[in-house]
């Protein structure tokens, strides 16, 4: 009875820490599967927070370059890649689209504003990683992305607001402004100039809306999360996909038609206009963003050392490579805080019964050691007397464990529910959502990776308490029964 008590007790803290271990590794194969094998080039704000004021002021801060990306793109890890320049356009003609609930607004002064999305490579990148569709016409070709040319690909919305559709030319209208000095942000103290840009329409696209998510009860969570969404679809209706080169080199056709039309919008530090030669140069600026799908999620790592050692040996150190997995660290708080005290529990579970079972095993043997001594006396075979003991204890054990499996999942629901709960109310601010990021896409918050616990009654769990459960017994069984058995039949019963 004594036996079966201990290893009922101590079963259930095995099984309730076996069951959380289960739970919390589902919950990061199921978000990582959602947030998909994506990678890209960041720069690395911790490493530039590390450096004190002196060290930063001679800090190299150059950028990679497109030789850079492509060489990351090269490595056997990845399915396939792009690498994006990215612009934003105004203009006065050509119109956006926005909610009908004007909850969410790409104009302002008569302006309306687009994203402009570069390919490196004929197929969309969002096509491929499912965020848009192409509904009509066609992708870019290899000669469009070699020669720059002057093709779009638009949302099927922002076509129909326009009343554009594939094989027209459209005037993008590029709008700059000049604040008068002096003047306040009214319209009326605004000077505008645009230069067109007749481009051919060659695709419409559709773009896939996320999924709404679940009430989670608070009003105010629900309306930023609602919020999040509304502004990322909006702000994916008005990109406009176009060619690397088109945009590299309308971007300095536009700085030079800027500083042609309003050269006090560039000043030095004494109030002076600077040089056209000078603006050209030091205003030149590229903003490039690469997306990487990787060919599975467990190749992250590998892309990650090898695509953070070409960053190195071109010194480019203050970038590295930045998973969609990363983002799972920084939304599962309470998960990975549960995981990390379930597996203390395990371990120290496991050697608390290893050393209290010992004890009663050779409790239980003192009382029996006439009966033992008399079997050896009687010419029985040590191996069938040890098998013998084994096999009582390994029954009563099996009787415990049995209830255990399923007292013991209980116990792990409850204190899950309890523990998550007191994480949850502390980390309330840290509700974070992911959309509109280069490796993840998907709308993933802290409460979606709670909603993904579950402690359940699963084969794996099942087995694998078993299997422990019984190791831990055997061997408390085992040790102290080899020991005694060593000894001559009268010194057993003495």
């Amino acid at each position: 009875m004594i036996l079966f008590l201990v290893i009922f007790i101590l079963g259930n803290l095995m099984a309730g820490a076996i069951a959380i271990q289960q739970a919390t590794k589902g919950v990061e194969t199921n978000i990582k599967t959602q947030l998909g094998a994506n990678a890209t080039v960041s720069f690395n704000q911790d490493k530039l927070q590390d450096l004190d004021d002196s060290s930063s002021q001679t800090l190299d801060m150059k950028e990679p370059t497109a030789k850079v990306y492509q060489e990351i793109g090269a490595l056997k890890q990845v399915k396939f890649y792009d690498y994006s320049i990215i612009d934003m356009m105004q203009t006065k003609k050509i119109k956006n689209v926005e909610p009908s609930d004007g909850s969410y607004s790409r104009s302002y002064n008569g302006l309306y504003y687009f994203d402009i999305k570069g390919a490196s490579r004929p197929e969309l990148i969002d096509e491929q990683s499912k965020k848009v569709s192409l509904v009509d016409g066609r992708n870019f070709t290899e000669d469009d992305i070699k020669k720059g040319s002057a093709v779009a690909i638009i949302s099927s919305k922002v076509a129909k607001e326009n009343n554009l559709h594939v094989g027209d030319k459209a005037v993008f209208d590029r709008t700059i402004e000049h604040y008068n000095q002096g003047g306040s942000d009214d319209s009326n103290d605004v000077e505008t100039k645009s230069k067109d840009y007749p481009v051919e329409i060659i695709g419409l696209f559709d773009v896939k809306e996320v999924e709404a998510k679940k009430s989670t009860g608070n009003s105010q969570k629900d309306s930023e999360k609602q919020m999040n969404q509304t502004v990322d679809l909006y702000d994916k209706l008005n990109a406009i996909y176009l060619p690397n080169n088109y945009i590299e080199k309308t971007q300095a056709e536009m700085l030079e038609f800027t500083y042609d039309n309003f050269p006090d919008n560039f000043l030095d530090e004494n109030e002076k206009v600077m040089d056209k030669e000078t603006v050209l140069k030091e205003f030149s600026y590229k903003n490039i963003v690469a997306t990487y799908v990787l060919n599975k999620p467990e190749e992250i790592e590998d892309f990650r050392l090898l695509g953070d050692q070409i960053l190195k040996d071109n010194g480019l150190n203050y970038y590295k490579i930045e998973a969609s997995a990363d983002q799972f660290d920084s939304i599962a708080g309470p998960i990975k805080g549960m995981a990390k005290i379930s597996k203390i529990v395990l371990i120290v579970s496991i050697l608390a019964s290893i050393f209290i079972i010992t004890l009663v095993t050779i409790l239980f043997l003192r009382d029996r050691k006439h009966e033992l001594g008399i079997y050896l006396s009687l010419g029985e075979k040590r191996q069938k007397i040890v098998g013998q003991i084994v096999v009582e204890v390994v029954l009563v054990a099996l009787v415990a464990m049995t209830l255990s499996v399923f007292s013991g999942n209980l116990l792990a629901k409850g204190f899950s529910d309890s523990l998550m709960s007191t994480q949850q109310n502390n980390s309330i601010d840290n509700n974070m959502m992911m959309y509109g990021n280069p490796v993840v896409d998907v709308g993933i918050t802290e409460d979606d990776v709670m909603s993904s616990y579950e402690i359940a009654l699963t084969p794996s769990y099942i087995a694998l308490f078993y299997l422990i459960g019984l190791i831990v017994v055997l061997l408390s069984t085992i040790v102290p029964l080899v020991y005694i058995m060593r000894l001559n039949p009268k010194k057993i019963m003495m």
